[in-house]
This record gives C-alpha cells, sequence and structure tokens, in this order.
C-alpha cells in the first residue's frame, strides 16, 4: 500500500464545545472557525457536549459534560452558548487554556463574550414595520438567553424611541427556540385575539412557526399581521411570504471569536468584554416589502438599484467587478471566496467587452461555471445574486452607448452579449439549484446506505468503521470505555481505542494501552483533518438514554446544511451507540439463551450433564447397540454415602462444594467420551458409550470409588464420602433408556445395603430385594401413623446389689403379619429413608410418657431414669432441644429422670457444633451417656470435649473378657480412665457372672445385659419393679426380647 503523507500542522488547535454542529447556526460558526484557525496555520475539534442524535439544544441548564476530551491536542476553547457549565470552564482555565464564549453566559464566569450586534438590526426592524404604520408590535420568544433578552430589550427600546409605549402583554413565549415555540406563540396570539398587527419573532425558526400556524388559520401575512425573524436563516428568503429578517453572519461569530482565542495564546490582553457582530435587517416579503428574489423589469434596467441606495456609475470593468465582490455578505470575504467572485466578475466583464471589441469572449462552459459557482457561494443569501442583475444591465448599457455612434453594430453585439449574460446567469441558478439537488439526494443516500450499515450490526461488527468507507468523512476513531477503574473506584476513566480507520486506507494502529480522555482521539488522528479542505476533527459522545459506550471521533467536512440532530456526523454517532446497544443486547441474549440451552442440559452447580441430556445420549447409545451389537454400554449410577450429614451439619454451601469436588473427580475418572451427569442432589451416573471388548464396566467404578476415598478438604478440614455403585449393561438388551436407568438404580441400592461403599452390577433377582425394601420402608410409614411401634425396656442394675437404677428404651414394630420385627431388620431400613427422626421423636415421647407413668402411678423408686438412644439424623436434624422440653413437659417429668444416649459416631462429624447441642441439653438438667465407647473414631477426644455424664463401654469388649487378657485389661483402663475424669460407667452385654465380677473389681458399679435381664414389654418391667428382687441371681426370661 503507498504510504499517505499525513499533514502536520504545529499552529494552534481551537476546540470548540458545541451541543449540535449541524444547521445555519452551529455549523455556520464552526465553518468561521475552522476557517480563521486554518489561516493562522492551526486546525479545529469541534466536541458535542451533548449526546448522540439530540435534537433539543435549549436545555435549562448546561450539559452534564465532565470529560476533559482532547485537552492535550486543545490550545484554546471556543464554547457555543451555554454548552458547557462554569465548573467545566474553570477546570479548563485551571489547565492553562484560554476561553472565549459566543453568544452564552455563565454567572460567575469572566471570559470574552462573542455576540451578534442584537440592538442594531432590531432597532432597524422596528424603526421598519413603524414606517410601514405598525404600532401594535408584538415579540414572541425564549427569553432564557443572552441573545434572546437582548433582542427584547431592543425591542421595548425602539418602540419607545419611535413613540410607541411596550406593553406587556404583547410578549408571547416560545418556550424555544424551535419551530415548535412559534407554532405555541401562534396559538397563544390567536386565542388572545390577535393584538397585534406585526411581530417580531427571536429567532428565524420561532418566525416560520409563527408563519405555519398562521397560514393554517387563514391569517393573511403580512397583510393581518407581519412577521419579522433574527438569524436570515438558509432558506428564508424562499418561504413564501418570504421571511423579513435581522441578518447575522454565523461565520463572523465564529471568525471572531476565533480570532480573540489566537490572539490570547499570541501572549496578547484580551480584555473579557462583550464583542459584537454587526447585524442588518432584510426586508423582505412577510413585513409588506416586495421580494428580492425577483428581479427588477429591463424597462427599469437603467435605474433598477438595490433599495435605498444611490445609483452608481459602472463605467468599467473594475466598477463591474467590484460590484460582485462587495462585502455584502461578510462570510463569502475570505481569500478564496473572494478569488471566485473575482473570477466570475472578470469574466462577465470580458463576454460584454469582447462583445463591443469584436473579440471573443471567454468559452461558453468557462462563463457557465463560474455564474453556477457564483451561485453556489450566495447559496444562503440567493438575493445577492439577483441584485447583480441591474449592475450588469447597466454596464452593458454603458459600453453600448459608447460605442454606439462608431459602430450600431457593436452597441447591438454589446446589447446581446449583455442579454446573453443575463440569460446564463439565470440558468446557471438552475443549474446551482440541481447541484444542490444532486448534493441532498447523494448526503440522503449516504445517510441511508450508513444506516443500513449499522443497523446490520448482527452482520459485521460497526465497531471496525469500516462504514465510514460510504461516507465523507476522511477517518475515524472509535473508543469505549475501559472496564476497570471507573469513577466508583476513584481513578479517572479510559478509554480503549479499539479502532482507527481510514477511509482510502482501512485500518490504523491503535494504541496498545488504553487513553485517558484528554489524550482522545490519538494525535494520528487529529492530524489527520486537512484544515484547508475545510476538514475538522468531530468527537462525540456515544450516549444513547442510559447507554455511554464511551467516544466517536470523526474527521470530515462541515456541515452547516443540515438541520441540528441531522447531521450526518451526529446521526452516525447516534446510529453507531444504538448499534452497540444492539450488539449488547444480542451478546446478552445470545449469553441468556446459552445460560437456558445449559440449565436445560446442563446441571448448573457441577457443570456436568442433566438428567435430560444423559437420557438423551443414552438413547442414542441404545440405539447405536441395537444397530451395531458389537457397540457395548454401560451405566453406572452412584449415591454417595455420608453426603447428608456435611450438607445438614455443616450446611447447604459446604454440601454445594463438595458435590463440586466429587463431579471434578467422577470427570477425571471417565473416558472423554463418556457422559457424566448429576440427577440431583447427591446422585451421579456414568454413560460408559462405545466401549471396547476389554474394558470392565467394574474396573471403571472400581476406579471412581478409588478417587472418591481420598478425603475432601472443605474450610481447612478433612472429610470422606464414600459412593454406593449400581451397574448396569447393554448386554440385558433394553429398549428404553429409563429401564437401564431403572436397573442400575436397583443395583445401586443392592450395593449400598449390602455394604456403603461398594458396587453392584444388576441381575434379576436383585429387583425381589428391592421390592421388599420398598414394601418395608411403605410399611414403617405406615406404622409410624397407625401406632406399630412400641417399646421395650431393657434394666440397667447396680452390681454391687442387681437392683435397677435406670431402663433403657428400645424400639419393636409390631408388623401385623410378621410380628415382632427385631431392629436389625428395620432401623436400617428407617435410616436410609429419613424415618429416623420422626420414630426417634416418638420413642422419646413414648419413654418419657412411660417413666411418668411408674412415678406417677408410685411404682418407680427415687432415682429411677429412662435411657433413650438419639440417632444420627434425630441428634442433627431435629429440633431436638426442643423435643426434649416438650416431652419432658408432657410427662410432667424433671429433666434429670431422663439420659441421652449418643455414639461416638454421631459427634464425630463436628465436634464444635456437638459440643453446642450436648451442652444445651445439659444445662437442662438432662444426663448424657457416650454410648459404644470404645468402638468410635475419636474417643478420647470426646470426653475431654464434650459435657457428658457417663460412659458405656460396648458389649464387644465385655463379651471377650473371659477369654482375652487383652480385653480384660481394655476394659481395666477404660475403667480406670473413666474415674479419674469422674465420669460414671456402664457396661453392656454382661451375660456371666464372671464378667460382673471382674467389672466390680475394676471399679466399674453399672452394667446391663441378659444376666440381669433382657428387653421387656413394660408389664414386665413393672414386674421387676414391683417384685424388688435383686437381678442377676436367677435370669428373667418372661417377656423377654431380643
Amino acid at each position: 500500500m503507498q504510504e499517505v503523507i499525513v499533514p502536520v500542522v504545529e499552529g494552534p488547535t481551537i476546540g470548540v464545545l458545541t451541543m449540535s454542529i449541524g444547521c445555519d447556526y452551529f455549523g455556520g460558526i464552526l465553518g468561521g472557525i475552522a476557517r480563521t484557525t486554518a489561516a493562522a496555520g492551526g486546525r479545529m475539534i469541534a466536541i458535542q457536549t451533548l449526546g448522540a442524535g439530540t435534537f433539543d439544544v435549549d436545555p435549562p441548564e448546561p450539559p452534564d459534560f465532565r470529560h476533559p476530551v482532547a485537552w492535550d491536542h486543545i490550545s484554546a476553547f471556543v464554547v457555543i452558548l451555554n454548552s458547557a457549565s462554569r465548573t467545566y470552564l474553570e477546570a479548563i482555565r485551571r489547565d492553562g487554556r484560554p476561553v472565549v464564549m459566543i453568544s452564552g453566559e455563565l454567572p460567575g464566569f469572566s471570559c470574552p463574550v462573542v455576540l451578534p450586534d442584537n440592538r442594531t438590526g432590531i432597532r432597524e426592524a422596528v424603526r421598519h414595520l413603524v414606517a410601514h404604520g405598525h404600532r401594535d408590535i408584538a415579540f414572541a420568544g425564549f427569553l432564557q438567553p443572552r441573545d434572546l433578552r437582548e433582542r427584547y430589550a431592543a425591542y421595548q427600546d425602539a418602540l419607545v424611541e419611535c413613540g410607541v409605549t411596550p406593553r406587556p402583554e404583547l410578549l408571547f413565549d416560545t418556550g424555544d427556540n424551535r419551530e415548535s415555540g412559534g407554532d405555541r406563540a401562534a396559538r397563544a396570539m390567536i386565542a388572545a385575539g390577535l393584538p397585534s398587527t406585526a411581530v417580531i419573532a427571536g429567532n428565524d425558526l420561532n418566525a416560520i412557526g409563527l408563519l405555519r400556524t398562521f397560514a393554517a388559520a387563514g391569517i393573511d401575512v403580512p397583510r393581518q399581521q407581519a412577521v419579522v425573524g433574527f438569524d436570515d436563516m438558509d432558506g428564508v428568503v424562499h418561504l413564501t411570504p418570504s421571511l423579513s429578517t435581522v441578518r447575522q453572519s454565523f461565520a463572523q461569530l465564529g471568525h471572531l471569536a476565533a480570532t480573540l482565542a489566537l490572539r490570547a495564546l499570541a501572549g496578547a490582553e484580551v480584555e473579557a468584554r462583550t464583542y459584537r457582530v454587526p447585524t442588518s435587517f432584510q426586508p423582505r416579503e412577510s413585513c409588506g416589502c416586495p421580494d428580492p428574489l425577483t428581479p427588477a423589469t429591463p424597462a427599469l434596467a437603467g435605474a433598477a438599484v438595490p433599495s435605498g441606495s444611490p445609483a452608481p456609475e459602472v463605467d468599467s470593468a473594475e466598477a463591474l467587478v467590484a460590484r460582485f465582490t462587495a462585502p455584502m455578505a461578510p462570510e463569502t470575504a475570505d481569500p478564496p471566496r473572494r478569488a471566485a467572485l473575482t473570477r466570475a466578475g472578470e469574466l462577465v466583464a470580458r463576454t460584454i467587452e469582447g462583445a463591443a471589441d469584436g473579440r471573443d469572449g471567454p468559452a461558453p462552459l468557462e462563463l457557465r461555471q463560474a455564474l453556477t459557482a457564483l451561485h453556489e457561494l450566495h447559496r444562503r443569501h440567493p438575493e445577492e445574486v439577483v441584485q447583480l442583475t441591474p449592475y450588469i444591465r447597466r454596464f452593458g448599457t454603458y459600453l453600448a452607448r459608447r460605442v454606439a455612434k462608431r459602430d450600431p453594430a457593436a452597441a447591438e453585439r454589446v446589447r446581446a452579449s449583455t442579454a446573453y449574460v443575463l440569460e446564463v446567469l439565470a440558468q446557471s441558478r438552475s443549474r446551482a439549484r440541481r447541484v444542490e439537488e444532486v448534493d441532498f439526494l447523494a448526503t440522503l443516500k449516504m445517510l441511508y446506505t450508513v444506516s443500513t450499515n449499522l443497523l446490520r450490526s448482527h452482520e459485521t461488527d460497526p465497531q471496525g468503521l469500516a462504514w465510514i468507507q460510504d461516507t465523507t468523512a476522511r477517518a475515524a476513531c472509535l473508543g469505549l470505555w475501559s472496564p476497570a477503574g471507573g469513577p466508583e473506584q476513584g481513578a479517572e476513566r479510559t478509554l480503549e481505542v479499539v479502532t482507527m480507520f481510514e477511509r482510502d486506507r482501512g485500518p490504523l494502529p491503535t494504541p496498545a494501552t488504553p487513553v485517558p480522555p484528554r489524550s482522545f482521539p490519538p494525535a494520528d488522528l487529529v492530524a489527520r483533518a486537512d484544515p484547508d479542505a475545510d476538514q475538522m476533527v468531530y468527537v462525540a459522545p456515544l450516549t444513547i438514554g442510559t447507554s455511554d459506550w464511551g467516544m466517536l471521533a470523526l474527521v470530515g467536512p462541515i456541515q452547516a446544511e443540515l438541520e441540528t440532530g441531522r447531521e450526518m456526523m451526529n446521526q452516525w454517532a447516534a446510529l453507531l451507540a444504538i448499534a452497540l446497544d444492539h450488539a449488547a443486547v444480542l451478546r446478552s441474549l445470545r449469553a441468556q439463551e446459552e445460560l437456558l440451552r445449559r440449565a436445560a442440559l446442563y446441571d448448573p452447580l457441577t457443570g456436568l450433564a442433566n438428567r435430560t441430556l444423559f437420557l438423551d445420549r443414552l438413547e442414542q447409545a441404545i440405539s447405536a447397540h441395537r444397530r451395531h451389537p458389537d457397540r457395548h454400554y454401560a451405566v453406572l449410577l452412584l449415591d454417595l454415602d455420608g453426603f447428608k450429614w456435611v450438607n445438614d451439619s455443616l450446611g447447604h454451601l459446604a454440601g454445594d462444594r463438595l458435590l463440586v469436588q466429587v463431579a471434578e473427580r467422577i470427570r477425571a475418572s471417565a473416558a472423554e467420551a463418556d457422559v457424566a451427569a448429576r440427577f440431583g442432589g447427591d446422585e451421579f451416573a456414568v454413560l460408559l458409550r462405545d466401549l471396547p471388548g476389554g474394558v470392565d464396566p467394574v474396573e471403571v467404578a472400581a476406579r471412581i470409588r478409588t478417587a472418591l476415598e481420598v478425603p475432601f478438604r472443605l474450610d481447612e478440614e478433612e472429610f470422606v464420602v464414600s459412593a454406593s455403585i449400581g451397574i448396569s449393561r447393554s448386554s440385558s438388551g433394553y429398549q428404553h433408556a429409563e429401564d437401564v436407568i431403572r436397573d442400575a438404580d436397583t443395583a445401586m441400592y443392592a450395593a449400598k445395603w449390602q455394604r456403603k461403599g461398594s458396587h453392584a452390577v444388576f441381575d434379576v433377582r436383585m429387583h425381589e430385594r428391592v421390592v421388599g425394601r420398598l414394601r418395608t420402608e411403605a410399611e414403617l410409614r405406615r406404622a409410624l401413623e397407625t401406632g406399630g411401634f412400641e417399646l421395650h425396656y431393657q434394666p440397667i442394675v447396680r452390681l454391687d446389689d442387681g437392683r435397677p437404677c435406670a431402663y433403657e428404651a428400645l424400639v419393636r414394630w409390631r408388623h401385623p403379619v410378621r410380628g415382632l420385627v427385631t431392629p436389625d431388620d428395620f432401623l436400617p431400613v428407617a435410616e436410609e429413608s429419613g424415618l429416623m427422626p420422626p420414630i426417634g421423636r416418638w420413642v422419646l415421647a413414648e419413654a418419657c410418657r412411660q417413666l411418668g407413668a411408674w412415678r406417677h402411678g408410685g411404682l418407680a423408686p427415687d432415682g429411677l431414669r429412662m435411657s433413650v438412644n438419639i440417632s444420627n439424623r434425630q441428634f442433627w436434624h431435629t429440633r431436638l432441644l426442643e423435643d426434649v422440653e416438650e416431652c419432658l413437659r408432657a410427662a410432667s417429668l424433671d429433666p434429670s429422670g431422663l439420659i441421652i444416649e449418643i455414639t461416638e459416631g454421631v459427634i464425630g462429624h463436628d465436634l464444635p457444633a456437638a459440643r453446642t447441642k450436648l451442652a444445651a441439653l445439659h444445662d437442662l438438667g438432662v444426663r448424657l451417656h457416650i454410648d459404644d465407647f470404645g468402638t468410635g473414631y475419636s474417643s478420647l477426644q470426646a470426653l475431654h470435649h464434650l459435657t457428658i455424664d457417663a460412659i458405656k463401654i460396648d458389649r464387644s469388649f465385655v463379651a471377650s473378657m473371659a477369654t482375652a487378657g487383652r480385653s480384660r485389661e481394655l476394659v481395666r483402663s477404660i475403667v480406670a480412665m473413666g474415674i479419674n475424669l469422674g465420669l460414671e460407667l456402664v457396661a453392656e452385654g454382661i451375660e456371666t457372672p464372671a464378667q460382673r465380677d471382674w467389672l466390680q473389681r475394676y471399679g466399674c458399679h453399672l452394667g446391663q445385659g441378659y444376666l440381669f435381664a433382657g428387653p421387656v414389654v413394660a408389664t414386665a418391667a413393672e414386674a421387676i419393679l414391683r417384685s424388688g428382687t435383686p437381678l442377676g441371681l436367677p435370669r428373667l426370661t418372661v417377656g423377654v426380647t431380643r
């Protein structure tokens, strides 16, 4: 690619703070600033302080624009209207940059202010209306801006000067400076009975609104109401009627403001005062004067000159050219424009003089092009061209008269040439209008193309800025706010320059790191603006509604021909902001769609497949096996053993973290082609697909079990869980996925019932066992509802005299068909099915009731207690303390009569939490015993940390005392340790006198077992109490249960 030389401009850069860059007003001012700055070797950066696409440039307060955009590039600032707050301008001044304002004011901020000479133009307009015979003259305007307040004051003063007393009721508030404001004022005037015969509007847009509403109401302008505007905007001369107005040069406002800023930069003392740009009244049809676009008739050619002007002699080519370059419109006074006007005048003079001398004049094309350019230069004020017509005629008349006596034919040629020039001039007006139409259509096409491109953001990323290839912009730069370093962190926000793009070269290098707003746009982009080509740098915030994406910078031509809010650069910024919004919405929708898809197919906690996806993949595996019998599969269904304890005792968050770790280990243990899933809770599944001939699913199950046996860490603690795994194989000839899952589930429960942490492969006999297990669970639930449980009581005796000091309550199930069912046959099912908490509460309540009945009946000796076993789930999962209190209260029992027995396995998982629960029970007055002592994991820790009253020596130690000396020594050590700790000792499973004697000898004073009595029904226990006979001599067998 050929290297493009970027012009280096070392002169000053003027920054313009503006609410808009379009329309006659803002565009004209920007043009004046740009040309003046370019003449000084500098350039201009226009910064829009309102959000992109904004139409309202009359906000009650300055925009809340805070970013120091482009400050590193800008030497001085010009502020159009109140486009920035006082705080912002004070920050600019503290940064060492001069500030000049145009038609704005901020109380407490002093700087040079450039204003149109509002008073002179309004005074001329009032005098002109009074000369027309008007005395009831109204004023319609929005008095918030300083310009409008000055115009209203000038209107009042001029009326007084003309001998007319101003009337407050003739002031009509427009509410804004737009056409809608004029419409509002016209309706108010009509509602008031049209009390005026003429009205001066605060600006041309208000005046246009007045004209439109008056016309709709049938009010004749100017016969019933004359209308005068202020600004002399582009196009008002073409209205019907053409609008009389006060002409101000927007370009001159910009020129003067830029000149003052440049002087300040040069070190000159620029006084902080008001500087005025001249204005003049332009009478037209809306005040009752002739249409300035209608030329004088040829019959009056000799005398037709602009109204109010003397009839100057046009007796030379120099005099005619001077009329072409007369500074009637100050914005045409810059050198390039003056040169074009001079050329048009010289070509006209040469054409007519050539006819007089018999020489060939300029080529027709050359003349036509020059006169077309003349019309284009006077586009805003076409009457300037019309007013040249009488001067051209006078010059032709002068030459014809001069040559008529010596050469009548030459005089005739001069008259014909003059008519030809005037005809070309008239045709050129049509050509110029056609050029404007072509340009306008090209602009519409450009807007349509860019709009379409930006609305297709789902096809092409608008951040790439390739869409500027279809625009007049030379280059562009997009800066998006960095996600970090926002105001909420107390740091200045930065912009990531995501794209720099030149229309003729494509993408350009971007800064490697985010830049602060004061360095945006990058210097490389600023340097690409060619001031000599009327190019500026335009920066707009990409702010739409509540969205704020960052900044867009464009290098392109000044656009004064489009209305505020519709100028192309502003439109592009607005469309880009909307496209970014749209892209963000699409990204959000796609993310939500992906979340919904994953939520529908994946477990949100572990990321594994869920049941739906697993069943789908399993159905595919079944179909594949049906078509290709050698493509085997297997399903492993896992249920965690020990998870419920972690989840309920440590909380759901800890349980979730454990499940995530389990999922990671299962995923790592499976092959990449396999599907690991979580079905919910602590149930997982693995689909082994396309099993090779040498791969046994049992080996995979063993690998998973081994992985899970490694302790898990949760909050600096280690926990061990295992998994019971059921396996179903494709060899069973399944047709449906649910059947495979059903059989794997059956095998899993078979493994769990056989031994937790094991695995089992499904076979048909498992169904019977599972059905029996499920039947038992259902019958247990029915027994709980219908009172199918009963308690048997085993006495705990004093070993020295054999008398009962307590009873241990033991639950039994009275089955309607099977009879009395022993605990070993139903308690495991109750534990697995979650029935132990309600069963345990019933046992607690019934045991308390029975002891209360014995005491109230006089059967229980003083100090007789009732001992109740509390299961793991009952201890951790229920309101144990509240249940104990309620049961004691219902039985009218003192808490000291109740003994709570718990095993070391219940409390060993979480000693701190267990200590809290047990301390509360102990404080209530309940006695606490450790059951099966010596078989648990942390016996010494339990003794050291927990508030317990007694330990029960496990029956396995007692049973082996007769045959193993080491067992006797172990029992003696346990007894000695308990005595030293001040604990009572209860020996379980005493069946022989020798065992009793050894225990007594070691210092154990309490015991239970078949030597004294087995578990007996309540009536048998009452018989023991009534007899008062010491136990341990003849064995009691009546009513005994195992």
